[in-house]
């Protein structure tokens, strides 16, 4: 998460570069540079597979919403551009009054990014470097607002299609999932979780695609199950790594780990 972040920093302070350059080349080719560094920067906002075709059309709309708008209100036009690259992110906020603001600080960054590039422009390359650093960070403010992880909102929005157990059982994966997302997991756990989380997904879009909005199978049950039990262990794990005191701790540690080992080892 952290490191994807200041990647995009960097990315965001090369196409801050580049768009700034814009006026110099052919129209086809300024759309074609704006197009890509859009779709570019909303998939690394993003992040995932999980619904990354939406991320591609909210990168392409809001580089046909700078383009339009670029020769009139070039500073309107990088909010409405910064606003499409976080449009999925947006659309992860866990209430409508966080996607409410998440938008509107993208809005805004982009505005204050622009501004920062363009009032710098033409200076020695020394100052134009630092301006477009100043600019690429706040064009990455919006990191700083929380979201749900792809893959968090995607079985979000399957629950919204399920009805009754189908949905009891995917909402509690949905927890299951957050816990994980906000502990610090080794990367193999970390990976056999998201492979997990791919399967479950899978599996139930084939089962509401048939209209079978309510029933859950037993492969599904038993994934979520697995889920709740590695988010618990794994939370117990955190806290006893926390507390750790003596002999005690460590058995305590012991129990946990082992618990967690295998509701792992059942994860499939």
């Amino acid at each position: 998460m952290h490191g994807r972040a200041w990647i995009f920093v960097g990315v965001a302070g090369l196409v801050l570069a580049v768009l700034g350059q814009l006026e110099v080349v052919s129209p086809v080719l300024g759309v074609a540079v704006t197009v890509l560094s859009s779709v570019a920067l909303a998939l690394l906002a993003h992040g995932g597979p999980a619904l990354a075709s939406e991320a591609v059309a909210m990168g392409a709309g809001g580089a046909l919403a700078y383009e339009g708008m670029r020769a009139y209100l070039p500073l309107l036009a990088s909010g409405l551009l910064l606003t499409f690259v976080f449009g999925t992110r947006a659309m992860r906020s866990r209430t409508w009054r966080e996607l409410s603001f998440h938008l509107g600080l993208a809005f805004t960054s982009g505005v204050a990014a622009s501004w920062v590039a363009r009032a710098n422009a033409g200076l020695e390359t020394s100052l134009w470097t630092v301006a477009v650093v100043v600019a690429a960070l706040l064009a990455s403010v919006p990191w700083l607002v929380p979201a749900d992880p792809a893959r968090t909102f995607a079985l979000r929005k399957l629950a919204d299609r399920a009805r009754g157990p189908l949905r009891w059982r995917l909402l509690r994966a949905v927890v299951a999932h957050r816990r994980l997302a906000d502990l610090e997991l080794p990367s193999a756990v970390r990976r056999r979780v998201e492979r997990a989380i791919d399967v479950l997904r899978a599996r139930v879009e084939r089962r509401l695609d048939r209209r079978l909005v309510d029933r859950v199978d037993p492969d599904v049950a038993r994934t979520v199950e697995q889920l709740v039990r590695v988010s618990r262990a794994a939370v117990r794990r955190e806290a006893l790594l926390e507390d750790l005191e003596g002999a005690a701790g460590i058995d305590a540690e012991r129990e946990a780990l082992e618990a967690e080992v295998a509701a792992l080892a059942e994860l499939r």
